[in-house]
């Protein structure tokens, strides 16, 4: 045949069978494609199941049956309903539970088929772990005079008002059934002082009147975790400041110094003891943040020990915290810092020494206004720069406590972004997620949150 006549032949028809071949493989490759495809999504969906079923069944408040409770979660799958072949393990102790799950099936394919694989095993396999470790918390709330006002914009509601609605909440968030015989909590009202309560007379060098019982800590007590010594403080004077706000109308008692029904309850593990005295929260004069900060700390601080035996003796403390609180950075105990607050860090005012060395003078106190003429802080530059030191004293037990190993969780209440509030309880927070800002109802949100962070429920695999 010329050259001619070979290009001139009809050669319709002569690649097709080579373009058949190559059709059904390509079609062949893209069945497979969506077989693994979907094997991938199937088995994607079976593992979140898988994972979500073994974090509910581990957690130490699940009452359901762990294989009951994962295998309800597996039922949720938004994929596939073929039968499943499920594994369920559970270890439990005290104050731990580990569940380790496994789930199987078969998944028909389409495609893979025609290679001779007619199905795919579907494998997932989780774990899940709560460790309730020994816990020592210290919650640390505002209870000043703006406290028992509401909140800003004249809403209905006060912020005392929720404010015990979501401690109290709190405490049954931490305290579980579960977790009661590993955790304390130290719960600490404070306003413009601490009222010490039970602990009044170990660190009081002399009762100097009878209408409450707060412990005047000095500069130095603000420079290390500890409480002071035994018998080393003063008194703190009983006299109202600002405005009393019990003649406004609100839940307010008179005083600097919380009234003795608005102490510290320490080293709980009681959780209607400290949701009563939580109820009874009310209002107070003057923000004295550091003060609060520093009960809250020196109540995690392992010299208190000494005092945890005298409250032991007296009764204030179960028995089986005697050793607390334990050294820092003990492998097993987490200490952790709750501070609350709706506003600035206040100046500290006190009566004059000379208009306070009398019983005479301390009724008169006790049922009238200081003024500023028998204050010792006279003028707004003394008051300015106390309160540029309480905000120092603040920052420095915070960094206190950080370096010790306390994880601080901080919460501004109705506080507004920029202010001094803001800027401490944020710069004071173990971190800026450890740090909430919260208006209003929130605040019970922001409450729940730390407590989950505390409870350490986590994936193991």
């Amino acid at each position: 045949m010329s050259f001619r006549s070979f290009l001139c032949a009809d050669q319709r028809g002569g690649i097709t069978p080579l373009m058949l071949v190559l059709f059904i493989g390509l079609i062949l490759t893209t069945g497979i494609a969506l077989d693994l495809a979907r094997y991938e999504s199937e088995r994607s969906d079976l593992q979140n199941a898988l994972d979500r079923g073994a974090l509910a069944a581990a957690s130490l408040s699940q009452t359901l049956d762990v294989e009951t409770t994962v295998n309800e979660y597996l039922d949720t799958r938004m994929l596939s309903r073929e039968p499943l072949s499920v594994s369920v393990i559970s270890q439990d102790a005290i104050d731990a539970r580990r569940v380790d799950a496994s789930a199987i099936y078969d998944m028909d394919t389409t495609f893979l088929r025609m290679a001779g694989m007619s199905d795919m095993s579907v494998p997932a396999v989780s774990a899940a772990a709560q460790q309730t470790e020994h816990l020592e918390v210290s919650l640390v709330v505002d209870i000043s005079g703006s406290m028992a006002r509401e909140f800003t914009g004249g809403t209905a509601f006060k912020r005392l008002d929720v404010l015990r609605s979501s401690a109290r909440n709190f405490v049954d968030a931490v305290l579980t059934p579960s977790a009661i015989p590993t955790t304390t909590m130290s719960l600490v009202p404070y306003s413009g002082q601490v009222n010490a309560g039970v602990m009044f007379d170990y660190f009081n060098n002399g009762r100097v009147h009878t209408y409450s019982s707060c412990t005047e800590f000095v500069s130095e007590d603000f420079d290390t975790t500890a409480l002071p010594a035994a018998n080393a403080r003063a008194q703190v004077p009983h006299f109202q400041w600002f405005t009393f706000e019990g003649g406004r109308g609100h839940a307010a008692d008179w005083g600097w110094c919380p009234s003795d029904d608005q102490s510290i309850v320490p080293l709980s593990n009681d959780p209607d003891a400290l949701k009563a005295q939580i109820t009874g929260l009310i209002g107070h004069d003057g923000t004295g943040t550091p003060n609060g900060m520093k009960w809250g700390l020196g109540l995690l601080d392992p010299t208190t020990q000494t005092l945890t035996q005298n409250l032991v003796t007296a009764g204030a403390v179960n028995t089986d915290f005697a050793d607390r609180p334990v050294a820092y950075n003990t492998p097993d105990t987490l200490k952790v810092l709750v501070v609350m607050t709706d506003g600035n860090i206040r100046y500290q005012q006190r009566p004059g020494p000379q208009y306070y060395n009398s019983q005479s003078d301390r009724v008169y106190l006790a049922n009238n206004r200081l003024s500023s003429s028998r204050a010792t802080l006279q003028n707004s530059s003394q008051r300015n720069a106390d309160e540029a030191l309480q905000s120092n004293r603040f920052l420095a037990l915070c960094s206190l406590a950080k370096q010790s190993g306390v994880i601080v969780f901080t919460i501004g209440f109705d506080i507004s972004i920029g202010s001094d509030a803001y800027s401490e309880m944020r710069a004071c927070a173990s971190s800026p997620s450890h740090f909430y800002d919260v208006d209003g109802l929130d605040l019970d949100a922001a409450f729940q949150q730390i407590a989950t962070n505390i409870t350490k429920l986590k994936l193991v695999l």
